[in-house]
């Protein structure tokens, strides 16, 4: 009498057993449910509520596939259970609707969900199902990924938010860059833009040394008579606005090192009253000259 292997239920051929007709045996019993399970793929209906699979000795059969597709409007949190004591992997695509859970189990044991949307590869030692990776692969919103520097996080061409960096493309939700960010190419504005405020410089009483690179305005209150020096990191055509702010005792004067250019060759002079505001705006010309136009005394 034929007996069965313990987790795909092959036909086993017993002493004797089939004489003449073994080859039959062997191609639907064993060969052809072998590669059932190897590359079969069963489509399971949820429709209905909780499933589970059909498994039979030496004939086909749900559980013996090797990848399992979840279909149906879930209408309540739905199991598949996978027969027990049996150890087996299985890759799950879950293509339901529905606001629920599909959850792959074994009846009375630990079982995995996986997201509506997602694949992902299952394990089960008989009692428990677990995935057998971290991470469900499908589109982005189903991606439970690691936050390491060393985690990659896969997406596809439908990810639209994410921005493609080797092609043109048109982005239009709001990017926030929370670090410095360096264009190499010309960066064109043809909507509303918004700036940050002005960047805020020490309260000078001998020198103002500026940094171009850290920003386009600046701010420096004068409590005592400062030269200006030449900035660093100047970028040709970069523009802005460096407001001198007398402090409350005015009369503070600023001279200008050799970088700064202003109209007929004399610096201004500064409003000199207590808290007065003047502007200087101001153009990069080259990486050694700055054109400069002063406006006093702001109200």
């Amino acid at each position: 009498m034929a007996t069965y292997t313990t987790r795909i239920r092959l036909s086993k051929q017993a002493t004797g057993e089939n004489d003449s007709t073994w080859g039959t045996v062997l191609n639907d019993e064993v060969i052809d449910l072998t590669d059932f399970a190897i590359a079969g793929y069963t489509t399971i209906s949820l429709a209905a509520g909780n499933v589970s699979l059909t498994a039979n000795d030496g004939t086909t059969d749900e559980a013996r596939s090797a990848m399992l597709e979840l279909t149906g409007t879930l209408t309540g949190n739905t199991g598949v259970y996978l027969p027990s004591s049996i150890t087996k992997s299985y890759i799950v695509k879950n293509n339901t609707s529905g606001s629920y859970d599909a959850t792959v189990l074994i009846n009375g044991g630990t079982g995995h969900a996986i997201p509506q949307g997602g694949t992902t590869i299952v394990i089960t030692d008989g009692v428990t199902v677990s995935e057998a990776i971290e991470g469900v692969y499908g589109t982005a919103a189903t991606l439970d990924f690691g936050t390491g520097a060393a985690n990659l996080i896969p997406v596809s061409s439908a990810d639209a938010r994410y921005a493609n960096v080797s092609s043109d493309e048109t982005i239009t939700g709001n990017y926030t860059f929370s670090s410095s960010t360096t264009f190499t190419a010309q960066v064109i504005g043809t909507g509303a833009q918004a700036f940050s405020s002005p960047v805020s410089v020490a309260v000078a009483s001998s020198a103002v040394s500026l940094d171009f690179a850290t920003g386009n305005n600046f701010t420096t209150i004068l409590n005592g008579n400062v030269s200006i020096a030449n900035p660093s990191n100047l970028q040709p055509g970069q523009s802005g606005i460096i407001y001198v702010v007398q402090d409350g005792t005015g009369s503070r004067t600023m001279s200008f090192n050799s970088d700064w250019k202003f109209t007929g060759g004399n610096a201004p002079t500064l409003s000199t009253a207590a808290s007065a505001v003047d502007a200087l705006i101001y153009n990069v010309r080259t990486s050694t000259a700055i054109s400069a136009f002063p406006v006093l005394n702001l109200a």
